[in-house]
């Protein structure tokens, strides 16, 4: 269920025009994450405050809630829809497209570009913020290096993506500008969202740095840095945060944070849409805009001696006067080498993989915790409601019964599905002949979304079949925040094909349900259409077609590479398409 609170101006007594309201949508994490989205909700209420506008608060904790969330702000009676987070950013240029009366900001804007790498300009009523953040990096970079009595400093990141690799540029390079002997040691928690919200990696991760000679570890990692301030804190070393001032998390062992400044951001969109000056477009702010900074302050001028502090100050100087430009190490990347797109091929691979693995994990085991009870009861419900939360991308969960009559369904919205009888499906047919866990064909859910579903076997406590547990969910949901952000700066396209040709996944989402081999739109693309016959025959490999743009232009050759994520003997090609012109020689 999605979590709403209304936050209202209290002093609505002089007369006027009625205030703006503005809807802030909070990303996965939400609110007390200590980071950007408690920064987006501190400026939002300085806006009540001081603008006097009504704010309404929400935090989803699935992909299909955002989308919901997302839609039905844009539907309501909110002028202006803010959404804190690069998950937004394609759902909002849609939803700002088909509602040009709205004002839509997205807090970390994603950027698309097309397949010669040109930036898509975002519909005019869409702001699309972003951040300088090599620029408050170079300067926590340039305090880590002078401070470090080692000689090793090191950068965890949270998601390898652009925007974190901004961080670790300027991180670098401000380290190397003080330091140029300085060694440095980096990595990244994943590739997938995922990366973001593991305390213990980061953990792991910190603590291999600290015992290889790293004494200030510098964490871009969200959730995740929380296990470098526990390794601080444990092994008496000097940690870096971001976004915020962290310095609460390991007290006097937090040498800096540095801070993007969001509140001041969601402040000033608000501010503009009041006063009617709001426009489009891309903003990016950093040290002159005082997007960016660090902290120095009370609780930490102790560990930052005034010498370094004041060499510190005048490298913010020069990078405000424009003396000094940062390396950002960012952007849309026009070309990538093949061993770069089979690496990022296997990683993709094997994050689907296992997350694929987890969720029939947790299948398996409320299979044999179900085994001999009653399927439709208060402890059944209680087993899926658990699948349910520990799974965001799940759509729905459910027992079903020994004749395929649906016995218990949660959440509670998607109850009247239960008795509905399903023994006619293919995937349930398979599992009655081999009483074995079976994962379905894609098929269109009533819920919204092109689904698959996962069902694993119950059997009574002397072993006699009585049931099935199983799990609903749209690939499309699990898949976006993997293979979005990366198809987002990459010159690439991702798709998941069954083997009958059927789209599951792409990251053009009009394509996903679509038949490669019967729908007309491939019609006039045969290469296309027997690569894919072929994709649909091996397990692996890399193969070639050409199509035309438009009649009379020079055909453009694309190359295809492709692996298998499998799951009970459900096959899913995943493949990765690029042009010739988009792979480095």
């Amino acid at each position: 269920m999605l979590l709403v609170s209304l936050a209202v101006v209290q002093d609505l007594k002089a007369q006027g025009p009625a205030p703006l309201k503005v809807v802030l949508i909070f990303d996965m994490g939400g609110r007390g994450d200590g980071g950007f989205n408690d920064s987006a909700y501190i400026g939002m209420e300085k806006a009540v405050a001081e603008l006097g506008v009504k704010a309404v608060y929400i935090e989803h904790k699935r992909n299909l809630e955002l989308d919901h969330a997302a839609s039905e702000a844009a539907d309501s009676d909110a002028q202006m829809i803010i959404g804190v987070g690069f998950a937004f950013s394609e759902k909002f240029d849609h939803l700002a497209a088909r509602h040009p009366d709205k004002k839509f900001v997205v807090v970390d804007y994603s950027a698309k570009y097309d397949e010669r790498g040109n930036l898509i300009v975002p519909p005019s009523n869409l702001a699309g913020l972003t951040f300088k953040e090599e620029e408050g990096s170079f300067l926590v970079g340039a305090i880590a290096a002078l401070k470090s009595r080692t000689g090793k400093i090191g950068f965890i990141g949270g998601m390898d993506s652009p925007i974190i690799r901004k961080f670790q540029a300027g991180y670098e390079a401000g380290a190397k500008a003080v330091r140029p002997g300085i060694r440095m040691d980096s990595r990244y928690a994943g590739i997938t969202g995922q990366a973001f919200r593991d305390p213990r990696k980061g953990y792991r991760i910190a603590v291999r740095m600290y015992k290889n000679g790293a004494d200030v570890i510098y964490h871009a990692a969200g959730e995740t840095g929380a296990g470098l301030f526990q390794a601080a804190r444990k092994m008496n070393r000097l940690a870096i945060g971001a976004d915020i001032d962290q310095s609460a998390q390991a007290p006097g062992r937090v040498l800096t944070s540095m801070l993007k400044n969001i509140d001041g951001a969601v402040f000033e969109a608000v501010q503009s849409c009041v006063r009617g000056s709001f426009s489009g477009g891309l903003k990016t702010l950093g040290l002159k805009e005082q997007g960016v900074g660090y902290v120095y302050n009370q609780q930490n001028r102790k560990l930052i001696p005034e010498s370094i502090h004041q060499q510190v100050q005048a490298l913010r100087a020069k990078i405000v006067s424009g003396a000094l430009t940062v390396p950002d190490a960012s952007g849309h990347r026009t070309a990538l080498s093949r061993r770069e797109l089979r690496d990022l091929l296997s990683r993709l691979q094997s994050e689907i993989q296992k997350t694929l693995n987890r969720l029939d994990h947790d299948l398996q085991h409320s299979a044999k915790v179900l085994a001999g009870k009653d399927l439709r009861g208060d402890f059944a419900r209680g087993i899926l409601q658990g699948l349910y939360r520990a799974n965001p991308y799940i759509i729905d969960c459910e027992t079903v019964s020994d004749s395929g009559i649906m016995l218990a369904v949660e959440p509670p919205a998607h109850r009247s599905s239960e008795g509905a009888d399903i023994s006619g499906q293919a995937h349930m047919i398979r599992l009655f002949k081999t009483h074995t866990p079976v994962l379905s064909g894609s098929f269109q859910s009533v819920e919204g979304p092109r689904s698959v579903v996962i069902h694993h076997p119950i059997f009574s406590t002397d072993r006699e079949f009585s049931g099935s547990v199983s799990a609903l969910f749209a690939p499309e949901y699990l898949l976006s925040n993997m293979i979005g952000p990366i198809a987002a700066y990459m010159p690439v396209s991702i798709f998941l094909m069954q083997t009958d040709g059927l789209i599951i996944y792409d990251v053009d989402a009009k394509q996903i349900g679509l038949n490669i081999f019967t729908d007309p739109l491939y019609q006039p693309f045969p290469e296309l259409i027997a690569l894919c016959r072929t994709m649909a025959d091996a397990r692996e490999g890399s193969g070639g077609y050409r199509f035309y743009r438009k009649v009379g232009e020079r055909p453009i050759a694309k190359t295809v590479e492709w692996r298998t994520v499998e799951l009970h003997g459900t096959p899913w090609r995943l493949a990765v398409a690029f042009a010739g012109d988009g792979v480095e020689r």
